[in-house]
């Protein structure tokens, strides 16, 4: 009796052990799958949702810059009449790429709930953060030479006023809101084919968004009204 009392722990929970070493390996550490609570799938469908939200209204900013690079009719020699670099367009494009790609990973990130994508979602937001940031430090230290660079690229989209639509629409639009003409004085139109060494008919005169009312009271806007305005002193 005294032997069998010995060797019955031996034999009882040895075999168990061994059962339990062939099964799993103990050099390995199995977690216990935990289910989500309600508050975690209502905060899962929500950010799914919002980067959804985004990613649609990225890839409508994309289609936009698409459409405008490709509506553009090329010159008969089959060059663009405006340098790709400086096409306002392109910025629609990029803005509207960066957008789909991030709030794309934020969708898949939060429906797969997948830590990589996740991971670049949260980085993405961060380096945007972080940017807009180091933007506005470089805003406040450097305004003279950031204020002379924008007096600069406001006179260059006047040059080219003429020469691409979609900133002559953008520069349509900023003076009719304002309500103001030309960068400083509408004699910066000077500068442009509206001086009055140009040949052409616009030659001494301001484009129609410089008037005060373009419709003169009329139902369509009178393209004209501006005609002569630099002539008249």
């Amino acid at each position: 009796q005294a032997s069998r009392l010995v060797e019955l722990p031996y034999s009882s929970f040895d075999e168990d052990d061994d059962d339990d070493t062939a099964e799993q390996d103990p050099g390995v550490w199995y977690p216990n799958p935990n289910k989500l609570s309600p508050l975690s799938h209502c905060v899962r469908y929500l950010a799914f949702l919002w980067n959804l939200l985004f990613l649609l209204l990225g890839l409508l900013i994309l289609a936009v810059g698409v459409w405008g690079l490709l509506a553009k009719s090329p010159l008969p020699g089959g060059e663009r009449g405006v340098p790709l670099g400086s096409d306002p367009m392109l910025l629609f494009v990029l803005v509207g790429l960066g957008a789909s790609t991030v709030s794309l990973a934020g969708c898949l990130g939060a429906f797969r709930a997948s830590p990589c994508l996740l991971r670049f979602f949260l980085g993405a937001v961060l380096a945007f953060g972080g940017l807009e940031v180091l933007g506005g430090l470089l805003l406040l230290l450097a305004r003279r030479r950031l204020r002379d660079a924008l007096r600069d690229l406001l006179l260059l989209c006047l040059l080219r006023y003429q020469e691409d639509p979609d900133l002559q629409f953008l520069v349509d639009e900023v003076q009719r809101s304002l309500q103001c003409c030309g960068l400083e004085s509408y004699r910066d139109w000077e500068s442009n084919y509206f001086n009055c060494s140009a040949p052409g008919v616009q030659a001494c005169g301001v484009p129609a968004s410089c008037c005060q009312d373009p419709l003169q009271n009329g139902s369509v806007p009178n393209a004209q009204c501006g005609f002569g305005a630099l002539g008249l002193g």
